[in-house]
C-alpha cells in the first residue's frame, strides 16, 4: 500500500506535466454558423443598384428581360469602355446549385449561367462592381440567384429572383442566409478549382450544349479555360473582404481615439499602394511605424493568437460527363454529385492569416486598397498634381548602354538607391519602355511604363516620363515622380554606332504631393462623427469625408445611399414546430431541417412548407431519401455516397466532425416511414444500388 501510494505521488508531476492547456484553435473570418440577419441591416446590395431605376423620385426594380438584355445592364453598369470585357459568364448544364435538377431532362438545353463582374472602370464614377456581383440564371426555373456586395454593411448579401420569364413581374427577395452559406462556407460567392468541367470548357459538355441549341443568351460555346479561370480568380478576392472589414473594425481597437488614427495609417498606406499602381507603400512612415504597427500587432495578438481563417470559395472539379464501366453516363445519373464533391461538404481554410508572418500587416494593406477604385485613384492623383508641393532630387552615376533599339540604364549610389530600365527607340525617337527597378529607402518599385520620352543626342540628353495607366509614376510614400532625366557629355558621341557605353547620371525629381493626404487624414481622425471611427469601410462614406477635406470635388459616389428604394423583403422564416394537427408527429425534423427545407422554393425540395397534410405526404414520400442522408452520418466520410444531412459546420482547424445528437432518432423516424410503406426496414445497400439520383423524388411534379 505504502510503496503504491508512494508510486502515484511521483508520477504525479509527470501526469500535470502531460495535462497541457490545448493549442488555440483559429477563428473564422466570417462563419456561416453566425450568417446574420436575412435582410441588410444598413445598406443594399449591389443587385438592388443595378436592378432597379428611379420613377418619379422612387427607385422600383426593372430587370430585363430576356437575360441577354440584363448582362448588357450589368456590362454598362460597370462603366467599362468595353463592358462586356468586365463582365465574364459561363454555361453550366450539369451544376451543384440549388437549381441543378430544374431543366431535367434538357439540362443542355437550359443549362445554367454563371456571371460575374472581375473589371472596373479605368476612370469615371461607376459602381465598383469588380469581384462584388455574381448572378446565377437557370432559364428553366425562371430563378436568378445573386451574390452582390453591400458597401454599408460590408458583407455579401444573397438574393433570389423568381418568376423572371417574358410577360411576368419577377418577384426580388433576400433570401436565407443559413441556407445559403450551408455552401458558401465564408459567407461569399464559390467556384470550381481547375480545370472547371462542369463549364463550357469542358469540350464534351460545349459540343452537348451546341447539339441542344444554337443560343445561349449571347455567350458562346466554345471557349477555353481563361473566362471560368477569371470567376475562379474573382470568388478567391471576394472571400478575403470578409477578412479585410473584421481587421479593419476590430484589429486597432476598442479606445476610440487610438482607432481612428491607427486607421488613418493603415488608410495612408492603403492609398499609396494604390497611387503607386499596386507596387509598395511607406514601411517607414512614422504613422505606419508608429500609430499601426504596434496597434495592429498588440490587437490581433491579443483577440486571434492563433489566427484568422478565411474559408475556400473552391470546390473541387467535377467532370458530369465522366465514363462508368467503359461507357459515358447519361440521364439522372449525370446529376450525381458524389459527397466529396458536393459544395455542403465542410472544407478546410483557403488560409490562414497569423501576426506572426510578416507578411500579414502588408496583404491588409493589399486587401484594403481593394475597396478603393481606379477611378477614385485616379481622381486623388488628378487633384494632388494640381497642388504646389516641395520637390527634390534623386541623383546617381549610370552605366548607359545604347543600341539602334533601345537605350538602357542602370543607376545606383552606395546608400540604396538604384534606377534601371530601357527606354525603347525607333528612328532615334522614345516609343515606350520601363523603368523596371526604383528603389529608395529600402522599398522597390518594378515595372513602371516609359509613357512618353524624348531623347536628344546632340545634348547628351534622355527625359521620361513614367508611371502606371491612368496614373503618374509615384514612389511608395505617394511622392510623384516629376520628372525623370539622363544626361552624359555630349563629348562622348551622338550616335550608338559611334558609342555603345556610356558613363551618364540620373536625375529624378520628385514632388511630395502626398503630404496633403497625411494632413487630410490626421484632421479626419481628429473629427468629431469621424468617418474612420467604427464600422465598416464603406468606400463613398469614409473616401467622400477624405476628398471633401483635400477640396476635390464631389464625385457621384454609388453605393450607399438608399433613399426611395424599394422596400426590401426576405423570404418568409421557418415555420413554426407544429403542436398539432397532420404535421405534429413530424416535429422533431423542423428545428434542424426547416431552415432549408421549409422554403417557397422546390429547390431544395420544401418536404416541411405548407399545410400540415402536405407535409406528412412529402415527408412520407420522401422518407427514403431523407434516411439515406440521416443514415450517412453512420458511414465513414471516405465511403459516403452523398453528404449526410443537415451537413456539418466547417471547422477551422479540424476534420472531424460529429453528428447532431437528434439524428439518430430522426433516422428511426424516417426508416419507420418507409418500413409503413414497403413493410420491410430499409436497407442503404438496395436504396442506393442504382444511384440516389433514381429514388423517388421528395416532391411530385407539381407540388
Amino acid at each position: 500500500m505504502v510503496g503504491g501510494v508512494l508510486a502515484a505521488a511521483s508520477a504525479w508531476p509527470l501526469a500535470v506535466k502531460a495535462q497541457r492547456a490545448p493549442e488555440p484553435a483559429p477563428l473564422w473570418a466570417a462563419s456561416p454558423a453566425s450568417p446574420g440577419p436575412d435582410l441588410p441591416p444598413v445598406g443594399r446590395s449591389l443587385f438592388d443598384f443595378v436592378a432597379t431605376r428611379e420613377v418619379d423620385g422612387q427607385r422600383v426594380y426593372d430587370i430585363p428581360f430576356p437575360f441577354d438584355a440584363f448582362i448588357a445592364r450589368v456590362a454598362a453598369r460597370t462603366g467599362c469602355a468595353d463592358g462586356a470585357s468586365c463582365v465574364k459568364a459561363v454555361l453550366i448544364p450539369l451544376g451543384r446549385s440549388l437549381q441543378r435538377t430544374a431543366a431535367t431532362p434538357e439540362f443542355f438545353k437550359y443549362p445554367r449561367v454563371v456571371v460575374a463582374v472581375d473589371g472596373e472602370a479605368p476612370a469615371g464614377a461607376h459602381a465598383l462592381l469588380k469581384d462584388r456581383f455574381y448572378v446565377g440564371y437557370q432559364e428553366k426555373a425562371g430563378v436568378i440567384e445573386a451574390i452582390s456586395w453591400n458597401e454599408a454593411a460590408g458583407r455579401f448579401e444573397f438574393q433570389i429572383v423568381s418568376g423572371y420569364r417574358a410577360g411576368a413581374t419577377p418577384r426580388v427577395v433576400y433570401a436565407r442566409r443559413a441556407l445559403c452559406t450551408a455552401c458558401h462556407q465564408g459567407l461569399a460567392p464559390i467556384f470550381s478549382r481547375q480545370v472547371w468541367d462542369e463549364t463550357n470548357a469542358n469540350p464534351r459538355v460545349a459540343a452537348a450544349l451546341e447539339a441542344a441549341r444554337s443560343d445561349f443568351y449571347g455567350i458562346s460555346v466554345r471557349r477555353g479555360v481563361d473566362i471560368p479561370d477569371a470567376i475562379d480568380a474573382a470568388t478567391d478576392r471576394a472571400n478575403r473582404f470578409l477578412l479585410v472589414q473584421r481587421l479593419w473594425r476590430e484589429a486597432c481597437g476598442a479606445d476610440a481615439s487610438t482607432a481612428t488614427r491607427c486607421r488613418a495609417a493603415l488608410l495612408a498606406a492603403a492609398l499609396q499602394f494604390r497611387l503607386s499602381g499596386d507596387r509598395a507603400f511607406d514601411t517607414q512612415a512614422p504613422a505606419w511605424r508608429e500609430t499601426f504597427v504596434p496597434v495592429f500587432t498588440g490587437n490581433f495578438s491579443a483577440r486571434w493568437p492563433a489566427g484568422l481563417a478565411v474559408a475556400d470559395p473552391d470546390i473541387p472539379n467535377r467532370d458530369p460527363m465522366r465514363m462508368e464501366g467503359g461507357r459515358l453516363v447519361e440521364g439522372l445519373a449525370l446529376t450525381h454529385v458524389a459527397a466529396p464533391f458536393e459544395p455542403l461538404a465542410p472544407r478546410p481554410p483557403l488560409e490562414v492569416w497569423s501576426i506572426n508572418r510578416p507578411e500579414t500587416p502588408r496583404r491588409l494593406v493589399a486587401g484594403l486598397a481593394a475597396f478603393i477604385a481606379a477611378a477614385d485613384v485616379q481622381a486623388l492623383d488628378a487633384h494632388l498634381a494640381s497642388r504646389s508641393a516641395t520637390r527634390h532630387d534623386l541623383t546617381a552615376p549610370c552605366k548607359v548602354t545604347w543600341s539602334d533599339a533601345a537605350l538602357r540604364f542602370d543607376c545606383a549610389t552606395t546608400d540604396g538607391l538604384r534606377v534601371a530600365g530601357r527606354a525603347t527607340l525607333e528612328a532615334g525617337r522614345v516609343t515606350g519602355g520601363a523603368m523596371n527597378e526604383l528603389t529608395t529607402a529600402g522599398t522597390s518599385l518594378t515595372n513602371l511604363a516609359v509613357k512618353k520620352g524624348t531623347l536628344d543626342a546632340r545634348a547628351g540628353q534622355l527625359t521620361l516620363d513614367v508611371g502606371s495607366p491612368g496614373l503618374r509614376g509615384r514612389l511608395a510614400d505617394g511622392s510623384a515622380i516629376s520628372s525623370v532625366v539622363i544626361a552624359w557629355s555630349p563629348a562622348a558621341g551622338t550616335s550608338p554606332e559611334r558609342v555603345r557605353e556610356l558613363a551618364a547620371r540620373i536625375h529624378v525629381t520628385v514632388s511630395d504631393e502626398f503630404l496633403a493626404v497625411r494632413d487630410a487624414l490626421a484632421a479626419l481622425a481628429a473629427a468629431p462623427d469621424s468617418a474612420l471611427a467604427d464600422g465598416t469601410f464603406g468606400r463613398a462614406r469614409v473616401l467622400s469625408a477624405l476628398f471633401a477635406r483635400l477640396g476635390i470635388p464631389e464625385q457621384a459616389w454609388c453605393c450607399e445611399n438608399t433613399s426611395g428604394f424599394p422596400l426590401a423583403t426576405a423570404e418568409p422564416p421557418k415555420p413554426p414546430i407544429p403542436k398539432g394537427g397532420p404535421a405534429q408527429p413530424f416535429a422533431a425534423f423542423y428545428p434542424l431541417c426547416a431552415t432549408c427545407h421549409a422554403t417557397e422554393s422546390r429547390f431544395p425540395p420544401n418536404f416541411l412548407a405548407g399545410s400540415g397534410e402536405r407535409v406528412a405526404a412529402a415527408m412520407r414520400r420522401c422518407a427514403p431519401r431523407i434516411y439515406v442522408r440521416l443514415a450517412m452520418w453512420r458511414i465513414a466520410p471516405a465511403h459516403r455516397e452523398k453528404t449526410p444531412m443537415p451537413p456539418p459546420f466547417p471547422s477551422a482547424n479540424s476534420n472531424a466532425y460529429t453528428p447532431p445528437p437528434a439524428i439518430a432518432s430522426l433516422e428511426r423516424m424516417a426508416a419507420e416511414l418507409a418500413r409503413a410503406e414497403t413493410g420491410a426496414a430499409p436497407r442503404l445497400g438496395p436504396l442506393l444500388e442504382n444511384g440516389y439520383e433514381r429514388l423517388r423524388p421528395c416532391l411530385p411534379d407539381a407540388s
